[in-house]
């Protein structure tokens, strides 16, 4: 919990009252405000909370056995997503090796997107859509795919990534923690997606009327800045990738038991047990090995991955503004004959681009969002609480009016929610990187009436399985 929040101690005691008995343990820890060189947001908040995670947990000899789960307060994970997490990892660990994975579900927006307007859910189905694209059922070295809220790592990771940045540059504290942890291990990290999805909600503010339909979409807005905002990561990447190869030539000269040896990415730290900084020391020795380079098929995976993330929307938006703008001009000022060849042909690749995205969608996306729903709904039942929660499942009808229309509005909502966004970070780029954090709005639940409310926003928690 947030010390700015002068509820949040007695949410959160509400909270171990109603549910202590559902877990093997809870606990809360109060973030304090104003700590030195932290921009308020998520990752500052899960860089507090991982630091009493290492406190409480790496005096203890199984300490590499505890797996950080990082979510969003609105997220809804299936059991599965945990007993197949910890399957992926005690495989790992049983093959001698230490588990340096990052373990990532699909998202999906099923709970209230039949609930807000419809350019929002357009554009968090697109947000949803993009994010399964990078997903493979085998995932191989080579693997490199974007978490989006919802993550696990193992806590040795996080202690030889250095924990969460808490900078505004952190803002997309999942792609960054992602990249943070790639490059501590240098390129090796493993990233497994697990096919249990995460259930969202949709950003709406409650409110009736024409002001609430107005004051979703300027949420939904803030929300897709905020998101751009991380386009910041690129040039993190740029730098890490840049120090390869002299993180190398530091590590050559480093043995595991020296103090040197943690490196720059672990930093030794007085506080922590001996035995787990002779854990991390060996295991940064083992990760340089002599095969390390700086340009990998993987590296230029993931590359090719930021560009999808914070080029393509703005040069697509770009391209079509100019080509508008030349199409109108008068004949002298267009007669460049080869110019308008290749206009001509570049719109009709966006053309198939987009009828082959709008395949996608209704062909592979459609059985994803109904098997959301259908897990969902099975697991709801067996715990007692579907009929308490029966409305809110947002079904879809593949080639119903509303889905039609749907895949209409996708260029109106990706160039409203992500273009536009995406324009003004980079400008605001040229000024700033810090963005005041705004906690995107989610629709209210009630836990337990006359005793405790809970908005579901995109404040951060933390779970711990050992």
């Amino acid at each position: 919990m947030e010390e700015r929040d002068p509820n949040g101690t007695k949410v959160a005691q509400s909270l171990i009252t109603l549910f202590s008995g559902k877990f093997r343990d809870m606990q809360y820890t109060v973030h304090p405000a104003g700590l030195p060189g932290e921009a308020p947001g998520k990752s500052s908040n899960v860089s507090w909370a991982a630091k009493q995670v290492e406190r409480k947990y790496l005096n203890n000899p199984n300490w590499s056995s505890v797996l950080v789960t990082v979510m969003d307060s609105d997220t809804h994970l299936l059991s599965q997503y945990f007993e197949t997490v910890v399957a992926h990892h005690l495989r790992r660990r049983n093959g001698g090796m230490t588990d340096m994975t990052l373990y990532m579900p699909p998202i999906v927006f099923d709970r209230n997107a039949h609930l807000v307007p419809q350019l929002v859910r357009v554009a968090d189905l697109m947000w949803a859509g993009a994010g399964l694209s990078c997903f493979t059922s085998k995932p191989t070295l080579t693997t490199i795919a974007i978490p989006t809220a919802v993550y696990t790592v193992p806590l040795p990771l996080v202690c030889l990534a250095g924990g969460w940045d808490t900078g505004s540059e952190a803002i997309g504290e999942d792609m960054h923690m992602m990249l943070k942890c790639y490059f501590a291990t240098n390129g090796r990290l493993m990233i497994r997606p697990i096919a249990s999805p995460a259930s969202q909600c949709n950003v709406t503010t409650g409110k009736p009327g024409i002001r609430g339909w107005w004051a979703d979409h300027s949420a939904r807005y803030a929300q897709g800045l905020r998101h751009m905002w991380g386009c910041l990561d690129t040039g993190y990447a740029v730098r890490r990738w840049c120090n390869i190869s002299l993180d190398y030539k530091a590590q050559e000269q480093a043995t595991p038991g020296s103090s040197s040896s943690s490196g720059s990415s672990v930093g030794s730290d007085p506080e922590r047990p001996r035995h787990v900084e002779i854990h991390l020391q060996l295991n940064q020795h083992a990760l340089h090995g002599p095969k390390l380079r700086r340009f990998t098929w993987r590296n230029l995976i993931l590359f090719s991955r930021l560009f999808e993330a914070h080029f393509l929307p703005i040069h697509l938006f770009l391209v079509l503004l100019a080509s508008a703008i030349y199409a109108a001009l008068p004949y002298p000022l267009t007669s460049c004959a080869s110019l308008t060849v290749v206009l001509d042909l570049t719109s009709y690749l966006r053309a198939a681009s987009f009828f082959l995205m709008t395949i996608y969608f209704v062909v592979f996306y459609e059985a994803y969002h109904q098997a959301c729903i259908y897990a969902r709904a099975n697991e709801m039942k067996k715990a007692g609480l579907y009929e308490e929660l029966a409305d809110e499942f947002s079904y879809r009808k593949r080639l119903s009016v509303v889905s039609i229309m749907d895949y209409l509005l996708f260029p109106v909502a990706g160039t409203l929610f992500g273009s536009v966004p995406l324009l003004q970070a980079i400008v605001s780029h040229f000024w700033t990187e810090k963005l005041v954090y705004l906690v995107s709005a989610k629709p209210l639940k009630a836990i337990a009436t006359g005793v405790l409310h809970i908005p579901t926003d995109e404040s951060d928690a933390i779970l711990t399985d050992v």
